[in-house]
């Protein structure tokens, strides 16, 4: 039988037709692409500053969390006079420590991706690193929470949600305090 005009352009469209092999190559492609760039941006979206390194264990990272996210307050001090707790401890330029502040208040933020214990020598030692303006003795001070003496040592000493810290280096004094009241939704 010979072929007809109609039979051999049928037959040309057969051949130009994709087959599902090109069809599994192209996604294969798609895929990659979406890959490389989903690396592309992971690496470049890094939540850590690496400028900046960790301290006791708790990195400046570009991002706040609120996962574990509560505030204590401190008061210091040292031979009968007050030393004020200084705005953006633990901030930098691109990053923040999870202990950190943000005004000059007392306030201490504490925020991490995860429930855990942070105490006073961390953000003592936060604030030593990333501020100019510690101006306390270096031996261990009396530590009171809540307007009770505790026995422990500053890195031993855990903060916890709206507690009162004071830092006494020298003379207790007259009146010290005991609690301090938070702000409304702090």
């Amino acid at each position: 039988m010979t072929e007809t005009k109609k039979d051999k352009n049928h037959s040309k469209q057969d051949k130009i037709k994709p087959s599902g092999k090109n069809k599994y190559i192209a996604l294969g492609v798609i895929a990659a692409i979406v890959a490389v760039v989903s690396y592309v941006i992971y690496s470049t979206d890094n939540t850590i500053d690496s400028r900046f390194p960790s301290i006791d264990g708790i990195p400046c990272e570009t991002q706040e969390y609120s996962t574990f996210h509560i505030h204590a307050h401190m008061d210091i001090f040292v031979s009968d006079q007050h030393i004020g707790i200084p705005a953006q401890i633990g901030i930098t330029n691109s990053c923040l420590y999870w202990l950190h502040t943000h005004t000059p208040d007392g306030i201490i933020h504490i925020e991490s991706p995860a429930e855990r214990e942070f105490t006073i020598g961390q953000f003592l030692d936060i604030w030593k690193s990333t501020s100019k303006t510690l101006s306390i003795p270096d031996n261990e001070p009396e530590i009171f929470i809540n307007g009770n003496l505790v026995s422990t040592k500053l890195n031993n000493t855990a903060m916890s949600a709206h507690d009162e810290i004071v830092l006494v280096y020298g003379n207790v004094p007259q009146n010290m305090p005991s609690f301090y009241q938070f702000p409304e939704g702090l």
